[in-house]
């Protein structure tokens, strides 16, 4: 219902300035199309050090109490397989009559210690370390452990933290890959805020406008997505252009469409309006508008 109020207010307001443009010379009402491009993340959130424990704690508890690995499952009973895994395994030490136990009496069953959580030993790592010895023994056979390593590397997870982050480069899309980023740009006042395009022809829609701004400002080398054509919220200025109240008598009209970066890069162009441009997160944007503009617009933005 407030999407369609939106859109109705900014077809009326439109309406008004071509109405208003041949029959008055007074200072007439101008719309504007705002849009706020967003670069969804990239990579999960940071897991806080408490949540890392409760999950470690959980996968161990599980380990311990699920089934034993079930062998026949992957190894036919009789195979070359299922004789190199037998071979690779490390058994535990069954119970003897008259025997002590420091850490308690084995409680064995289809090869494995139940007190414990089972260990099981790939054949193909067992081989690759077999190789390994017998290569530095012999100072000899990197061939055949480098092929080993190549069918059981682990895997190695990349770094979160990329060059962008190191040198604070925020006109890098290669920063913060686990918040959401969005595109401010610096106008020639020497104030931030989501790049915003004046509306001049009634024929054209609100989301296109923003759209053919958006690149003529930052070029053609960029593919987005924009959510919805209705605007998601309204920002109104004075005749100063100081951000004015939702209820108030503004000049100037600015509805904000939501848009997402799918692929490209924003390059800035050439142009007398703005000047610089960043990729920033809720909070730096906070610190970079002023406070008027981020009580309109605040609500709309991510918290991750």
């Amino acid at each position: 219902m407030f999407k369609k109020q939106l859109f109705s207010q900014a077809r009326s307001f439109a309406t008004e300035v071509a109405a208003s443009s041949s029959t008055s010379t007074t200072p007439i009402t101008s719309v504007n199309a705002a849009i706020i491009l967003s670069r969804t993340p990239i990579v999960t959130p940071e897991i806080p050090e408490f949540e890392q424990k409760y999950y470690q704690y959980q996968e161990e508890l599980e380990r311990r109490l699920m089934w034993t690995f079930p062998r026949w499952y992957y190894f036919k009973k009789g195979t070359v397989a299922e004789r190199e895994f037998s071979k690779a395994q490390i058994y535990p030490i069954p119970k003897h009559r008259g025997v002590w136990f420091p850490k308690g009496v084995p409680d064995i069953k289809h090869g494995r210690d139940r007190r414990f959580k089972e260990t099981i030993i790939l054949p193909k790592k067992h081989q690759e370390e077999e190789a390994t010895h017998a290569s530095q023994a012999s100072g000899a056979g990197d061939a055949q452990v480098s092929e080993l390593e190549d069918v059981a590397r682990p895997i190695k997870l990349n770094q979160r933290t990329t060059e962008a982050d190191a040198k604070n480069d925020q006109t890098s899309l290669e920063r913060q890959l686990s918040r959401t980023l969005y595109l401010l740009v610096k106008q020639n006042n020497g104030s931030w805020k989501f790049p915003s395009f004046q509306l001049k022809d009634n024929s054209t829609a609100l989301h296109e406008v923003a759209e053919q701004g958006l690149r003529s400002i930052g070029g053609v080398n960029i593919n987005t997505w924009t959510v919805s054509s209705t605007p998601a919220g309204v920002v109104k200025y004075g005749a100063k252009g100081e951000v004015v109240g939702p209820t108030s008598e503004g000049s100037t009209t600015e509805f904000l469409l939501k848009s997402h970066i799918i692929a490209g890069k924003f390059e800035l162009q050439k142009n007398d309006n703005v000047k610089e441009h960043k990729w920033v997160s809720r909070d730096e944007i906070k610190e970079l508008v002023n406070d008027e503009y981020f009580e309109q617009v605040g609500h709309l933005l991510a918290k991750v």
